[in-house]
């Protein structure tokens, strides 16, 4: 079997959550066949492919830093008038509209003829920019709804003149993800949440997974009093998810229990977040060659989000090494947890840094979350389970009776 992968990052663990899912379908498709990688990448993000070209030696990059230059321009100051006509002028995103993907669809266009049996393409936006495709072959696999993060990112904005254009491009989006269910093979989600929310018979789920062989045996040993988070700082949420602990949340913490401090732990922190950085209450450490080391240093994980879509990689990591986690509600959707039996669940400051406080001094407690995180892994968020389900989607899309499933033709756009 032949199959073209199009990620929008590089598939690598050392990336991000996203890093992690795309090389783990990329471990499970080349195990089915020959793979042909195209990855959009910066160029310090080239040395991650490294990883992949141990998998499969057709590897091609699309650079990204200078496609998104070209895909976003700078406009310069608008007006109230402006907006409003790139509001209504289509019914595509304005994000898409802008885009140039003339690079990327050059390079997917050399490989026209080689009989790609499959292709795999990550992200809505990357589908939209190749519309010649043959979309009874194409799988898109979605790691977040961009409508609903882009939807909880509003909410928390203070309101300006123009919020109803981005309202108003929010429900575009949406769109757009609907009309691409219509069209490609199958569109793959991260939870049942997202499944139900584009609502098509082609919507199937793809749990995130982690190696659980990586886990610590006990995951009560580390310093109870360090707190750690972890995430690409490139991806907006991460961002917010900081400045609000350490700014809301840590100072609680920190009247209670002085001896309490947290680890930030991540690829490409901004200024706001290296601001943050003082070596005794908060320590921001940038990109690390491996996080392992800080899930096992540390006594609590926190995932203090509210915005994002899809599910937290970061907290299967952390039930990986049986780690004790306090999360926000939508830190943890779509993960079949439970509040008090695989980790801690609140949303106001105060709540969080109660429930940090607790474990801080609860050596069982923070063992019994542990343990029961590790089992939830290793039962539903395993890499037998991920691969499986990826070859029964490969099956179905490449099967004689699933070819003729869509309506969708070479040519056809969304």
């Amino acid at each position: 079997m032949k199959i073209l992968y199009i990620t929008s990052v590089p598939p690598s663990p050392r990336h991000s959550g996203t890093g992690i899912r795309l090389f783990n379908v990329l471990r499970a498709l080349t195990a089915l066949g020959q793979v042909t990688l195209v990855s959009l990448v910066s160029e310090e993000e080239k040395e991650l492919l490294g990883e992949c070209r141990s998998l499969t030696d057709r590897v091609v990059t699309v650079d990204r830093e200078g496609e998104l230059e070209r895909l976003y321009p700078s406009a310069g100051p608008t007006t109230v008038w402006m907006d409003l006509w790139n509001a209504i002028n289509t019914l595509e995103p304005i994000g898409m509209k802008n885009r140039n993907g003339s690079e990327l669809a050059g390079v997917v266009k050399l490989f026209e003829g080689q009989g790609f049996d499959l292709m795999w393409i990550t992200k809505s936006w990357v589908a939209g920019l190749l519309p010649f495709l043959d979309w009874r072959k194409v799988v898109v696999d979605l790691d977040d709804l961009e409508h609903r993060v882009k939807w909880r990112t509003l909410k928390l904005s203070s309101w300006y003149p123009t919020i109803i254009f981005d309202y108003a491009n929010i429900w575009k989006q949406r769109m757009f993800e609907r009309r691409l269910c219509k069209r490609a093979a199958s569109v793959l989600v991260c939870s049942e949440d997202d499944r139900q929310i584009l609502a098509h018979n082609n919507v199937r789920v793809l749990p995130n997974c982690v190696d659980v062989s990586e886990g610590t045996l006990d995951g009560v040993r580390g310093n109870p009093y360090r707190l750690l988070y972890v995430g690409n700082f490139k991806y907006a949420p991460n961002v917010d998810a900081t400045l609000f602990f350490c700014k809301s949340i840590l100072p609680h913490i920190r009247r209670v229990e002085p001896r309490a401090h947290v680890y930030i732990v991540g690829r490409a922190p901004p200024k706001e977040i290296s601001a943050l950085h003082t070596g005794v209450d908060v320590i921001v450490t940038g990109t690390v060659p491996d996080v392992t080391p800080y899930f096992n240093e540390s006594g609590v994980v926190i995932v203090p989000l509210r915005v994002g879509g899809g599910t937290r990689v970061k907290i299967l990591e952390a039930f990986a090494h049986r780690k004790a986690v306090v999360s926000t509600r939508i830190g943890a959707e779509g993960l079949q947890v439970e509040d008090g039996i695989h980790l801690y669940l609140a949303d106001k400051p105060a709540d969080f840094a109660s429930r940090c406080v607790k474990l801080m001094g609860d050596s069982p407690a923070r063992r019994a979350l542990g343990e029961a995180g590790r089992r939830l892994v290793e039962t539903h968020y395993n890499q037998s389970i991920f691969q499986q389900t990826i070859w029964e989607i490969v099956s179905d899309v490449t099967g004689s009776e699933c070819s003729q499933r869509n309506g969708a033709r070479i040519g056809q756009g969304l």
